[in-house]
């Protein structure tokens, strides 16, 4: 019967305590740390533990949980440091290859624009190239010419000289003789007319390229040597005679005129040749130097293209890193905060507890 009793007076006892402590912590009774330590002080006290040892115990579990909230806290803050460390490195690469991309385009456009106006430039040498080829064609065509001319007109010149000459002679023979006074042989009768039918031709050639001046000086000969073909009149003789010298002298101041006009022509062309190749060799290493900078703008180009697209490639990737970085953080900050609530938690419990067993030891 007593035995009965007691069981029932330590079943009451126990009911008693396991309803106290789940009033105490009302606020945690669904958490599961809360439900774990109420059974822990409740089997304690069920068995007749030492409150003392269980003080100690609670006190021993506190400080444990202490100890590992401030190791969190170092964890968190060593993840924090090296997170910002890595997200500054992150960053630091991000605007690196932002900056990059933006002087590889800065650069692309800039060779774009060179390049443009290179092909313009090599399309305007080479225009120039080739008007400067069709110059030197034209100006030694000219040359050719203009040395064919004067060899020709040079040769009429010459050709009307000796002609002249000849008159000249034939005719001193006649007044030396006193043809006047004799009857003319027939030998000296077609020397006359050869020579009238001469000076005919010469003058036909020479009218292309003679003063008339010089000219005018032709038919007053010819007449006379046609009136001296019958009978030799010394006054016509020597009107003949002084009209030859006048000729003759016509006719050298004509090829000296016409030697010094071909001596300028020769000059003026000869400089207009040597102009047209000079420029022919500046347009050449200016097409050569355009052409090979439009080689290096083009392999530059090509190598700014590949450039270009490992930059954008780093730029999204990095931005990826960025923001898979941020969403971690995030994360694991949450993380963090939601056990630092959960430590603070169970200290609060345990607090709880520590301050029923002081309770109870002070009863």
């Amino acid at each position: 019967m007593k035995s009965a009793l007691l069981l029932l007076v330590i079943a009451l006892a126990t009911a008693s305590t396991v309803t106290d402590l789940t009033q105490r912590l009302s606020n945690y009774a669904d958490h599961p740390f809360g439900s774990s330590m109420i059974n822990l002080v409740s089997v304690n006290m069920k068995t007749g533990g030492s409150l003392n040892e269980l003080k100690q115990l609670l006190q021993q579990i506190k400080d444990e949980l202490i100890a590992l909230t401030q190791l969190q806290d170092q964890e968190n803050g060593t993840f924090t440091r090296r997170s910002q460390v890595d997200l500054a490195k992150l960053q630091a690469t991000l605007e690196q290859a932002q900056q990059d991309l933006d002087n590889q385009r800065q650069e692309q456009s800039s060779l774009s624009n060179e390049l443009t106006t290179l092909q313009t430039r090599v399309k305007e040498d080479q225009a120039a190239l080739d008007r400067n080829g069709r110059g030197s064609s034209d100006a030694q065509s000219r040359l050719d010419a203009e040395n064919a001319d004067f060899a020709t007109k040079y040769s009429d010149y010459n050709d009307a000289i000796l002609a002249c000459k000849e008159a000249q002679r034939l005719l001193l023979n006649l007044r030396g003789e006193g043809a006047s006074l004799i009857q003319l042989t027939q030998d000296t009768k077609s020397n006359l007319i050869q020579t009238k039918e001469n000076f005919q031709k010469i003058k036909e050639i020479l009218e292309a390229h003679t003063k008339k001046s010089s000219l005018t000086l032709f038919q007053p000969i010819i007449e006379g040597l046609a009136e001296m073909t019958t009978k030799v009149n010394p006054e016509t003789l020597n009107n003949v005679l002084s009209l030859v010298a006048r000729l003759i002298t016509a006719l050298q101041e004509g090829q000296d005129q016409l030697e010094a006009n071909h001596k300028t022509q020769v000059e003026n062309l000869s400089r207009l040749g040597d102009d047209l190749r000079n420029e022919k060799q500046t347009l050449q290493v200016s097409l050569a130097t355009a052409n090979n900078r439009l080689k290096e703008i083009q392999s530059r180009l090509n190598e700014l293209d590949g450039l270009i697209n490992i930059s954008n490639a780093i730029v999204e990737v990095t931005q990826l890193n960025i923001q898979d970085a941020t969403r971690i953080n995030e994360l694991e900050d949450q993380e963090y905060s939601n056990q630092k609530v959960s430590r603070q938690t169970e200290i609060d419990i345990v607090d709880r507890l520590i301050e029923y067993i002081n309770q109870k030891l002070s009863e």
